[in-house]
């Protein structure tokens, strides 16, 4: 049993849904759906999968509304066949958060039971108000007491596409800012996007130079929740880029040096912070990703970013990615040029592969342990991109704002727009251009949108170098 619940719907299903729900006449209705699993280390997510729409004399409305047996018995042939859970959702005549009626308590505690027995996963409610805010709970069998469901009031339902619109059950989840030490943030956007920003939970993959710098802007900004994810430890040459490490840091695990960082800088006050010691491409590293809101890519590794990549599409979790290419002379003694790019990627957007961040043979590599072989590679006909570990401070600093303003963009739709584009920067010129692509017709990515654990895939496994990055510091 998880400890916190959450839904999440692609936004076409959500247009879909509400054009069903909410009358013009003002009446309740009602639908079903169905949905994949995403389990993160703490978090359990429904993620919308396919809507089942009522047809004729599936339903009566009658100011309220309520279904025939027949309909109940379609949908969960439809959940079955698809081995994907069950979703009820009706609507109510008033705006917000919805709570739960006697009528509804009763509906819901009465087919659950049937539709745990016939999926084998816990029914999934959802209702929305006049005004399109969701609210959502799981009905998890209670192992103690025989054909009793016990009620799980979901933290969030969130709704993700170009922009990603999140609400919140306060109950669960209320705001937490400082209005004195956020004014300026404030006055931007006003109080109730600052509440948002506040409930929200980001991930930073990579707390080099570049997720450092993330972290810190973040912190000011009035974030409150955050997940850290890196293996590795502060080294002396890293002191030259990280932002928030100093001399007294080194050796210590960078996860511990950037919470501590945050906690001094950060405006919000209460802050709540996971620090994960391992890859994100290890189960550990993997499950706390899957906890997020959306994510911060700030790795230059193939296989980390395919691991992300996986998650932005098959869990609806929103990344963003960025990369940074240094070219010098042929001695290494003047800069020719750089440049560098942030994206976002997921449900609805070009991926990473297809952008060209990464390449499958080389993520291959990396987690079949050859990557980090040098004897391997030399006599190999593989030639390795020349970016890995390229980061200079003034560039990452340059991209990691382009990331969190792409961040801004798709949480707070500035003039409606919440999709800048693929973002990139040529330091010789001072130019930047802006590409819109799509994935390939024949991408994986695209195939596997919003499948979650039905997937069955483990894209983990064990990490060498980070393992041995850990004992090293426990040996020390």
């Amino acid at each position: 049993m998880k400890n916190i619940y959450s839904v999440v719907v692609g936004e076409d299903f959500n247009t879909q849904m509400l054009d069903h729900l909410i009358r013009a006449d003002g009446q309740e209705d009602l639908m079903f759906a169905t949905y994949c699993p995403s389990s993160g280390s703490n978090r359990l997510t429904g993620i919308i999968s396919s809507i089942i729409l009522p047809n004729e004399g599936d339903r009566l409305v009658h100011g309220n509304v309520e279904f025939y047996p027949h309909y109940l018995e379609r949908a969960l042939k439809i959940a079955s066949e698809r081995k994907e859970g069950l979703v009820f959702i009706h609507s109510h005549p008033f705006p917000g958060w919805q709570s739960m009626s006697e009528a509804d308590v009763v509906a819901e505690t009465r087919i659950s039971p049937t539709v745990f027995g016939a999926t084998g996963l816990p029914l999934i409610g959802m209702t929305t108000g006049c005004d399109g805010t969701w609210s959502s709970r799981f009905w998890e069998k209670n192992t103690k007491v025989k054909r009793t469901y016990n009620r799980h009031w979901c933290s969030s339902v969130r709704v993700t596409g170009k922009g990603l619109k999140v609400y919140f059950n306060n109950e669960i989840l209320k705001p937490r800012f400082d209005a004195e030490k956020q004014l300026r943030t404030i006055s931007a956007w006003g109080t109730r996007t600052q509440e948002d920003i506040s409930r929200l939970k980001v991930g930073i993959v990579g707390l080099g130079s570049v997720g450092s710098i993330v972290a810190e802007i973040l912190s000011r900004t009035g974030f409150s929740f955050f997940t850290l994810i890196d293996f590795d430890g502060v080294e002396k040459k890293n002191l030259d880029r990280t932002l928030g490490t100093y001399n007294e840091d080194v050796g210590n695990a960078k996860v511990k040096t950037i919470a501590n960082s945050i906690r001094k800088s950060g405006t919000s006050p209460n802050i709540v912070i996971e620090e994960c010691e391992s890859s994100i491409c290890e189960e550990a590293g993997y499950k706390e990703a899957l906890d997020c809101d959306f994510i911060f890519s700030c790795v230059d590794r193939p296989w980390p970013r395919q691991i992300l990549n996986f998650i932005s599409y098959a869990h609806l979790i929103p990344v963003i990615d960025g990369g940074i290419k240094v070219r010098t002379n042929k001695s290494n003694t003047k800069l020719v040029g750089s440049d560098w790019r942030a994206h976002t990627v997921g449900y609805g957007k070009v991926c990473l592969e297809c952008i060209g961040q990464f390449q499958s043979e080389f993520a291959k590599l990396e987690s079949d342990g050859y990557l980090d072989d040098p004897e391997y590679i030399e006599g190999s006909n593989v030639h390795l991109p020349n970016e890995f570990n390229e980061n200079v401070f003034p560039f990452s600093a340059h991209l990691a704002a382009m990331e969190v303003l792409q961040a801004l963009s798709v949480l707070i739709t500035p003039s409606g727009i919440a999709d800048v584009g693929q973002q990139n920067y040529h330091f010789v010129t001072g130019s930047m251009d802006i590409e819109r692509g799509h994935c390939e017709d024949n991408c994986f990515y695209s195939s596997i949108v919003g499948k979650g654990d039905t997937l069955g895939l483990k894209p983990f496994g064990r990490h060498k170098v980070a393992e041995a990055a850990r004992s090293k510091r426990k040996k020390s």
